[in-house]
């Protein structure tokens, strides 16, 4: 299964960094709509929406909430600001934990928001930026390593339960050994990038541990709608890892903060 789930996650960076590097951003963000596409559909099996009728009105809400908010490109910093005081809602909404797992109409609202808004975190920093792939290989190089990190390291350190109500695989040690690695990452590559600015060294590690942080909400977000409805994984599409919102839903909460961040301080 680890052998499978390695197989995988090689072919899906491969995959991604030839779509990044070799199309032209326009249509790198044709693909990032296809895959949100796909998260979307997978949500309605998360949300227990099991007509085709509920299904397709899913669907559609989240394409109309993606067009709606580019169309308001120009106040990118505000749409990516509700975005991370939204991911803190959430945080509590994981805190109490399952006292509100009745609420459906909350938790379907936020699945449609949760990937429109990442969704336009990602395409606003790719093409509205001339550095924006550098950037946005950056963002995903930030969590993919702690997903990794945090999912070794607990398997070799983890002892104490993060979320044992929502999922009982995650642990604090892991998501400090998360931590560690993303301090060494952004360290590392930020001196590399920026050699003797070290002002912006600092700034750099500082948005790579907060979306680092922030990446864990959303995982525990999506394991949380699996376990109200019952499901092992949202999908099957993705040898070793289950479907697409299992494999995005670190970023769906890391994309605003790092896009938020990285205009702030960077651009």
């Amino acid at each position: 299964m680890l052998s499978q789930r390695l197989i995988t996650a090689a072919i899906l960076a491969s995959l991604f960094l030839v779509g990044l590097f070799l199309l032209p951003s326009e249509w790198f963000v044709v693909v990032l709509i296809i895959i949100a596409l796909i998260g979307a559909f997978e949500w309605t099996r998360l949300s227990d929406i099991q007509s085709w009728v509920g299904q397709m009105a899913f669907i559609l809400l989240f394409l109309v909430l993606s067009v709606t908010l580019f169309q308001f490109r120009n106040f990118a910093l505000i749409i990516d600001g509700f975005a991370v005081v939204m991911w803190l809602g959430i945080a509590w909404l994981l805190s109490t934990y399952p006292k509100y797992q009745e609420r459906r109409l909350l938790f379907v609202s936020s699945a449609i928001l949760s990937l429109s808004l990442a969704f336009f975190a990602i395409s606003d920093l790719i093409l509205t930026n001339t550095n924006g792939t550098w950037w946005v290989l950056g963002m995903f190089s930030v969590i993919w390593s702690a997903d990794a990190a945090a999912f070794f390291t607990g398997r070799r350190f983890g002892k104490k339960k993060l979320a044992p109500r929502i999922s009982p695989g995650k642990t604090v040690e892991g998501v400090k050994g998360s931590l560690f690695v993303i301090f060494a990452f952004s360290l590392i590559s930020g001196t590399i990038v920026w050699e003797n600015s070290y002002g912006r060294i600092l700034l750099w590690v500082l948005v790579c541990l907060i979306t680092a942080s922030y990446s864990v909400i959303g995982d525990l977000f999506v394991s949380m709608n699996k376990r109200i409805t019952g499901v092992k994984d949202s999908g099957r599409l993705l040898p070793g890892h289950g479907g697409i919102l299992d494999r995005i839903d670190s970023t769906l909460s890391a994309a605003p903060v790092y896009a938020l961040c990285v205009k702030v301080l960077f651009v």
